[in-house]
C-alpha cells in the first residue's frame, strides 16, 4: 500500500507515513491545501495541487460498512466480522458527504487519478526522459 508523506513547516519532522485514506482525511479537514508539500513513498515533494484528482477524491462521499450483528465496522462484503465472527453477506452502510474545510478552492487542474499522476512525475525523474 502507497504511503504519503506531509511536509510540515517549522516543524522537526515530516508527518507520515499516511495511509491514502488518511491524507484524504487532512484535505477534507483543511490540513492540506493546495500548496502543501506532499510526497508518495519515496518519490519527490509536490505541491498537492499537482497530485492529479487528490483533491476531488477528497469531495466524494465515503461510504463504511458496519456489522449487523455488533455494528463493528468492517470492509465490504463478503466478509467476516473481526470482532463477533458473524459471516457477513449484507452489512449496514453509512454515505458521508465530503467537503473540504477552509474553504480550500479545488485546483484548476483537469482531475486525473493519482495513480496516473505518479507515473508521470516517476517517467520525468532527473536523467530520464519523457514518455
Amino acid at each position: 500500500m502507497a504511503e504519503w508523506y506531509i511536509q510540515q513547516l517549522n516543524a522537526p519532522e515530516d508527518l507520515g507515513p499516511l495511509r491514502p485514506s488518511d491524507l484524504l482525511k487532512k484535505v477534507r479537514s483543511g490540513d492540506v491545501k493546495p500548496d502543501t508539500l506532499i510526497r508518495k513513498d519515496d518519490s519527490a515533494w509536490f505541491h498537492a495541487s499537482e497530485v492529479g484528482g487528490l483533491f476531488e477524491a477528497a469531495m466524494r462521499p465515503t461510504i463504511e460498512y458496519f456489522c449487523p450483528q455488533c455494528n463493528h465496522p468492517v470492509t465490504e462484503p463478503p466478509v467476516m466480522c473481526s470482532h463477533c465472527g458473524r459471516e457477513i453477506r449484507k452489512a449496514r452502510t453509512q454515505i458521508t458527504e465530503n467537503t473540504i474545510s477552509n474553504g480550500t478552492r479545488l485546483p484548476e487542474q483537469p482531475g486525473r487519478s493519482v495513480q496516473s499522476w505518479l507515473k508521470r512525475k516517476m517517467l520525468r525523474r532527473p536523467g530520464q526522459g519523457e514518455a
